[in-house]
């Protein structure tokens, strides 16, 4: 590529944060659709359903994306079961269905994690309890049947996403609900909206290459690495001039880009061609900067504080995966004149 069409792509990401994607907590709904394929229907079901489900491990309490069940304390978690031994209303819980087999969680992670604990694992003893004191230090199975049976027949009230739903609402329902604690941010959103499983195997296998951990040097903590590949797979599957006319958002182009990624075959040679290209642009680009420099700001200031720029990224991984050999080759013969003009 000339250095021209770098200005272009520079021009076009030069406003985005370097940390964050650029997108709003309730992200815009853009896109028309029919309103009338919308469906998230309230339903009324016992606890008794839910704990079969949990326990043929239908419902996915470790989605594939940074949102950690498990995160109450045990009183916490013995108030939960008090509640429901008193007949309090329970929050409302929310699921994707999209998967009958499988629901995925959008709000309500804590508390079927503590349900699972207490009724399918049968490994949570009720402590620090504010009105049962009789129950203390007692599990499912220590309680007398009527107990039990009260929790079981315990109804709650569920909001369940139908598949024909738009994945624009979707994405936007995920934004808008979740009350766990983690705001979800839109990688996150992405690894839990696209459950084929392609898309996630492909980005996880990459970052998990030694010669992506060492190179990126980048947290796998809330998806920051596998959002990078996922960047670096959108630029070269669409022309950026193209992008540019149809002033399509970056956060929209990663949202298709990761449908498409999760229609690919796992052992397709498209995912392969992606895999060994990014890796071996990687290679060389650790060869023309020194390390300390790659994807940041301290070769232009010294004095910046060395944090990965998401667009750095983007810009060189594209660019010098498009060069041959020989372009390559003279970059590197001429990379100090290089690092001296940018």
């Amino acid at each position: 590529m000339k250095i021209e069409e770098t200005n272009e792509i520079e021009e076009e990401i030069e406003n985005e944060e370097t940390e964050n994607e650029e997108t709003e907590k309730n992200k815009l709904i853009t896109n028309p659709f029919n309103t009338k394929d919308i469906k998230i229907t309230p339903k009324t079901t016992s606890l008794d359903n839910i704990i079969k489900r949990l326990e043929n491990e239908e419902i996915d309490l470790n989605p594939d994306f940074q949102r950690n069940g498990g995160l109450w304390d045990n009183s916490k978690m013995s108030r939960l079961i008090e509640s429901i031994i008193l007949r309090l209303p329970l929050p409302i819980f929310y699921f994707d269905i999209s998967n009958n087999d499988k629901w995925i969680v959008i709000d309500g992670l804590q508390r079927l994690t503590t349900i699972k604990r207490f009724i399918v694992d049968k490994n949570l003893k009720l402590t620090n309890l504010e009105f049962l004191k009789e129950f203390q230090g007692k599990k499912f199975d220590d309680l007398e049947r009527n107990i039990r049976r009260t929790i079981e027949e315990t109804e709650i009230v569920t909001y369940q996403m139908e598949p024909q739903t738009p994945k624009e609402v979707r994405y936007s329902v995920f934004n808008r609900i979740n009350t766990g604690g983690i705001t979800l941010n839109p990688q996150e959103i992405r690894q839990a909206l696209n459950q084929k499983n392609n898309g996630v195997k492909l980005l996880e296998e990459i970052t998990k290459e030694k010669d992506f951990k060492n190179i990126v040097n980048v947290t796998s903590k809330r998806m920051v690495d596998r959002e990078l590949v996922l960047r670096y797979i959108a630029f070269k599957k669409y022309n950026y001039r193209k992008l540019n006319q149809e002033k399509k958002s970056l956060p929209k182009l990663l949202d298709e880009t990761m449908e498409i990624v999760d229609t690919i075959e796992f052992e397709n040679n498209e995912y392969v061609v992606m895999k060994t290209s990014l890796l071996k642009t990687l290679s060389n680009l650790i060869e023309i900067f020194e390390k300390k420099y790659l994807f940041n700001k301290k070769l232009i200031d010294n004095s910046k504080i060395k944090v990965l720029n998401k667009s750095l990224f983007e810009i060189w991984t594209v660019l010098v995966s498009d060069l041959d050999n020989k372009e390559i080759l003279r970059l590197k013969n001429k990379k100090e004149i290089l690092k001296k003009n940018i």
